[in-house]
This record gives structure tokens, sequence and C-alpha cells, in this order.
């Protein structure tokens, strides 16, 4: 029971480890840094976020060690224990690249499995009173799961809309250089392209 229960967690934190690797890993430079809009998170933040959020739960909150790491993307900005431990204070964007949060990821990966290996099976039964509610500790672990699935989720949309933006920008350019190519109507030349403002 001891062993099958830290098995059974760390199989579930290690499947949704590998699912956000995958979801961000393949992305361009510009894909992973760019915002709908001013003010809205990149795929970037919310990578950063997820890591950053599980470095948090587990190794500072649940198993009470020193935070080691330059936490920016936390979140909760106005509550009192993120404000503790976090770096940055207010909204933020981070510079990171896509490396980077390989890297940091992977760190953050070990750290957090060494700490989920370290607790005593019976720890996860225990209530904790978090911030935000109070939970058992198998429950929380759980929930950032879920936490981090619904980060993917986001980071999907703005893959999508990015591809959306972007394939619009194609559309236009194509539309334009084909609409200013001259065509031959009889005995003519007409030429298209000369009063249509082509935005690009």
């Amino acid at each position: 029971m001891t062993d099958g229960l830290i098995d059974f967690v760390l199989q579930h934190v290690d499947d949704e480890w590998d699912r956000l690797l995958k979801e961000f890993s393949r992305l361009t430079p510009a894909q992973f840094s760019w915002q709908t809009a001013p003010g809205v998170h990149s795929i970037g933040w919310h990578v950063r976020h997820v890591i950053e959020w599980r470095y948090a739960l587990v190794h500072v909150l649940i198993c009470e060690q020193p935070n080691e790491e330059d936490l920016t993307c936390l979140g909760w900005e106005n509550e009192p224990v993120v404000q503790g431990i976090s770096s940055k204070q207010g909204w933020y964007e981070p510079a990171s690249t896509k490396q980077e949060d390989i890297e940091y990821l992977n760190r953050v990966r070990e750290v957090t499995k060494s700490d989920i290996q370290s607790l005593h099976p019976s720890r996860y039964w225990e209530r904790v009173s978090f911030p935000w509610r109070t939970n058992r500790l198998l429950d929380e672990v759980f929930q950032d799961i879920r936490h981090s699935s619904l980060h993917r989720g986001q980071v999907r949309e703005v893959r999508k809309a990015f591809a959306r933006a972007h394939s619009v920008t194609a559309e236009l350019e194509t539309s334009c250089s084909i609409l200013s190519r001259p065509i031959g109507f009889k005995e003519r030349e007409v030429s298209l392209g000369t009063s249509i403002d082509c935005p690009v």
C-alpha cells in the first residue's frame, strides 16, 4: 500500500509533465512568446506558471522546503503567501525562452519527484489548510494535475489563435500579390491591385 500509493501519485504527476512538455516543446519562439492582445498572457507564461506552481505547492508549501527558485509567474498576486515566495509583484510576462523552460521543467520535475517520494504515505490523507482551501494532500496534488491540464488547454487555444492570426496575414499577402498582377482582357492590360489597400 505504501509503495503503491506513491507510485500511483508519481505515475499521474509524471504523465502530466509529459503532456505539458509535448504541448509546447515543438512550438516556434514566435508562438511561444505571442500574446493575443496586450495584457493577455503568452504560452510562455502559462508554461512557466504551471512549472512554478507545482514547485511552490509541492516543494515549498507541502514539504516546507526553502524556495530556491526565481518564482515570477505564480498568479494570485494579491495573496500574502504567494507574495512571500514570489520575486515579482503584480502582473508579469516572462522573457524566458522555450529551451530555458524545458530545462526548468526538467529540474523542477526531479525536485518535486524527490519531494513526493520523501512524504510518508500517511501524510497524503492529512487535511491541510492552504490559502485557497482546506484539502487532503492527495486531493491537492491531483487538483494541481487538473490545474496543469487546464493551462495546457489554454496553451492550445493561444496556439490556435496564433495560427488564425498568422493565416489571415498570409491569406492577405497572397491575395494582394494575386490582385496586383496585371491580367490580360482581350487586347487590354487590366491591373486590379492599384486601388486596393492590402494590410500586411
